[in-house]
C-alpha cells in the first residue's frame, strides 16, 4: 500500500470536482437546443431521457465499480464525459443531442457513488476516515465555485456563439481522464457484492415502500418536492429571455443560484431546529409553489430574483430530508434506502418534465409555470396530509 498515493487521492478528488463543475454551457443550455430547431416538449425529453437513463444505469454501475475497481470505473466515466460534450460541441439535431445525454447518464452513473467509495476507501487505508465529511463538504464547495465561475464566464461567451460555451468545456472534461488514471486504487474492506443480492434489495424496496408507511410517505414527499423544483431549471433561460435580461447576463444569474443553493444547504440545520419538522416539510412545498405563482404573475427585468426561492429549497431539501431518512432507516441499509429515494425522485421528474415542455410550447410558458405551481401545490397537501396521518412528525 502506497501512503503517498493515497494521499494524492484526496488532492486528485478535488482537482476532479473543479474539472467537472467547469460547464460553461448550463446559462445557455436551452438556447443552443432552440437555436438548434428543438422545441421545449424535446428539450424536457431529452432531460427525460437522461433522468431514466440515470436511474436504470445506477444500480449496475455501482456494482461494477465494486467488481472493477474505483478507479477503473472513473476512468470509464471520464471518458464517456469526454464523448458527451464532444458529440453535444458538434450537435444539430434531436437525435445527436439524445445520444449525447446517453453519455453523460452513463457518465454520472459510473462516478456516482464510485468517488465517495474511492475517497472513504483510500481514507480508511491511511486510518483518517474521521475527516471524510469535511474533505466531503470542501469537495462541494469546490466544486459549486467552480460551476459558479464557469457559469458567469459561460454567459459572456453565449453571447459571442452559443456553441462556444461549450468547445469551453472540452479541455476541462478531457482532463478527467489522467485525473482518474493517475489516482490509486484502494484497498476493499467490506465486499458489498454477495450472494443473494437482488433478493436483499428486493426485500430493502419492500420495508420502505410497503411495511413502512412513514418511510414510504416520506420518500413520496420527497421525490415530489424535487421533480416540481427541478422542473424550473429548463425554463429559465426562455423566461429570462422573456423578462428581457441579457443573454451575457444569465451566466452571472445562474452562478448567483449556486451560492444561494450551497449557503441553504449549509444553514439548513439551524433552520430546521427553529422551525421543527413539521414546519420545515410544509414548508418545501409551498415555497416551490410560491416561486411558480410569482415568476407567473410577475415578468419584469428582475423576476430571477423568484427563482431564488427555488434554489433555497433545492440546498435545504437536499440536507434536511435526508436526515428525516437516516432516522427512519437502520444502519445496515441506509445508504440503500437513500439511493431509493434518488431513484423515486428521478423517476417522478421525468414523468413530470416532457409534459411540461409540452404545455409551454402548446400554450405559454407563463401557464406553464401557473400550472406547475398549482399541481405542486395539490400535489404536496394530499402527500403532507398522508404524512400527519402517520405521524411522521
Amino acid at each position: 500500500m502506497n501512503k503517498k498515493k493515497l494521499e494524492n487521492n484526496i488532492k486528485k478528488f478535488y482537482l476532479h470536482r473543479i474539472l467537472s463543475g467547469m460547464f460553461f454551457a448550463v446559462p445557455i443550455m436551452v438556447l443552443f437546443w432552440q437555436e438548434n430547431g428543438l422545441s421545449l416538449t424535446e428539450v424536457m425529453l431529452l432531460q427525460s431521457l437522461f433522468a431514466i437513463v440515470t436511474v436504470v444505469l445506477e444500480i449496475p454501475t455501482g456494482y461494477f465499480a465494486d467488481v472493477k475497481g474505483r478507479r477503473k470505473t472513473l476512468f470509464y466515466s471520464a471518458v464517456s464525459t469526454s464523448i458527451a460534450i464532444s458529440i453535444y460541441s458538434f450537435a444539430e439535431s434531436f437525435l445527436h443531442f439524445a445520444i449525447g445525454e446517453v453519455f453523460f447518464a452513463l457518465a454520472v452513473s459510473l462516478s456516482s457513488g464510485t468517488l465517495s467509495a474511492l475517497v472513504f476507501d483510500s481514507l480508511q487505508d491511511l486510518g483518517r476516515t474521521h475527516e471524510y465529511p469535511k474533505i466531503w463538504g470542501n469537495s462541494i464547495f469546490y466544486g459549486m465555485i467552480s460551476l459558479a465561475l464557469s457559469n458567469a464566464v459561460g454567459g459572456f461567451i453565449g453571447e459571442v456563439n452559443l456553441r462556444y460555451a461549450l468547445f469551453a468545456s472540452v479541455p476541462a472534461f478531457l482532463l478527467l481522464i489522467p485525473v482518474a488514471l493517475s489516482m490509486e486504487e484502494p484497498r476493499k474492506h467490506k465486499d458489498i457484492v454477495k450472494e443473494g443480492y437482488t433478493q436483499e434489495l428486493i426485500r430493502i424496496m419492500k420495508f420502505a415502500l410497503v411495511e413502512n408507511k412513514k418511510l414510504r410517505w416520506i420518500i413520496i414527499y420527497s421525490g415530489i418536492v424535487y421533480a416540481f423544483n427541478q422542473s424550473a431549471l429548463w425554463l429559465y433561460q426562455p423566461y429570462f429571455k422573456l423578462t428581457g435580461l441579457e443573454v451575457a447576463h444569465f451566466g452571472i444569474v445562474f452562478a448567483s443560484f449556486q451560492l444561494v443553493s450551497g449557503f441553504s444547504s449549509k444553514y439548513a440545520h439551524s433552520i430546521e431546529r427553529k422551525l421543527g419538522q413539521k414546519y420545515s416539510l410544509a414548508m418545501l412545498i409551498i415555497l416551490v409553489s410560491a416561486s411558480y405563482f410569482l415568476m407567473h404573475h410577475f415578468v419584469y427585468l428582475f423576476s430571477f430574483s423568484f427563482c431564488f426561492i427555488q434554489q433555497f429549497v433545492r440546498g435545504f431539501k437536499k440536507a434536511v430530508v435526508n436526515d428525516y431518512i437516516n432516522q427512519l432507516a437502520t444502519s445496515n441499509i441506509r445508504a440503500t434506502i437513500l439511493s431509493l429515494e434518488s431513484f423515486a425522485s428521478r423517476l417522478l421528474y421525468a414523468a413530470i418534465v416532457p409534459v411540461v415542455g409540452w404545455v409551454a410550447d402548446i400554450y405559454t410558458l407563463s401557464q406553464a409555470l401557473l400550472i406547475l405551481g398549482s399541481t405542486a401545490l395539490v400535489s404536496g397537501i394530499v402527500i403532507f396530509a398522508f404524512l400527519r396521518k402517520f405521524k411522521i412528525f
